[in-house]
């Protein structure tokens, strides 16, 4: 059981930048505030309305196996996003966005919406297959827990390290790095400019894409395995508190 904790715990972790972070550097790159309002509710329309075509894979015997089957997908799919952000900036010309670019943008979200949401309905799906029905909902609610603290801390952390993993430089003063609001001034001050040497986003993408495909070969296994056992196998033993 421990183990399985573990697995739900660092699940998300390999999702964490494309997730958290590609928002923001959407805005930075120049797409408005309200655009990616208007995405983003797209996608809790089709959030809500994507169980109904899904739920016939995801209840079958196998939830986890299909869960599996797709998470290379999905941490593959941040490539899509970090492309989608590097392309931005020389896709808007003037704040004039082309149509096009609302197209491929909704077809990038729309695809990870999908892919997650999958993965989401797979994960509770087992959860509910493992839990012990003589405690209710508890057994659930640890479950969800673990899982929503693995998405919540990752998340938080990730989003903090973009700044400390980004690297400039004042476009008339090498030695100057940019790396607090008093260099900045100084660098506008000279006329000059603070320019991104390297991007923290895309170090985290690579930095995630290696913990998630490192999670995938380490966990897989053992899930593909918990998902074997029979329902009995993960009742509690009421007259052993503490062992499953």
């Amino acid at each position: 059981m421990k183990l399985l904790l573990m697995a739900i715990l660092t699940s998300m972790i390999g999702l964490c930048t494309s997730e958290s972070v590609t928002n923001l550097k959407l805005i930075d790159a120049g797409v408005s505030k309200d655009d990616i309002m208007i995405i983003t509710t797209s996608m809790f329309i089709l959030k809500m309305c994507l169980p109904i075509f899904v739920t016939k894979y995801t209840t079958g015997p196998k939830p986890i196996s299909l869960y599996l089957k797709l998470m290379p997908a999905r941490l593959i799919w941040s490539i899509f996003f970090a492309l989608l952000i590097y392309y931005t900036p020389s896709v808007i010309q003037n704040n004039e966005v082309p149509m096009y670019y609302y197209l491929v943008m909704g077809l990038v979200f729309a695809v990870n919406r999908v892919l997650a949401q999958i993965m989401v309905t797979c994960m509770v799906a087992f959860f509910s297959r493992i839990s012990d029905i003589r405690f209710g909902g508890m057994y659930m609610t640890l479950l969800n827990t673990v899982r929503s603290i693995g998405w919540v801390i990752p998340n938080t952390s990730f989003l903090k390290m973009v700044d400390t993993l980004t690297f400039s430089s004042c476009s008339n003063d090498v030695t100057n790095s940019c790396s607090t609001p008093d260099l900045e001034n100084i660098c506008r001050i000279n006329d000059g400019n603070c320019e991104t040497i390297v991007d923290g986003y895309y170090v985290e993408v690579v930095i995630c894409l290696v913990i998630g495909f490192v999670w995938y070969a380490v966990y897989k296994r053992h899930l593909k395995f918990f998902e074997s056992k029979d329902r009995s196998h993960w009742l509690l033993d009421l007259n052993q508190p503490g062992n499953v």
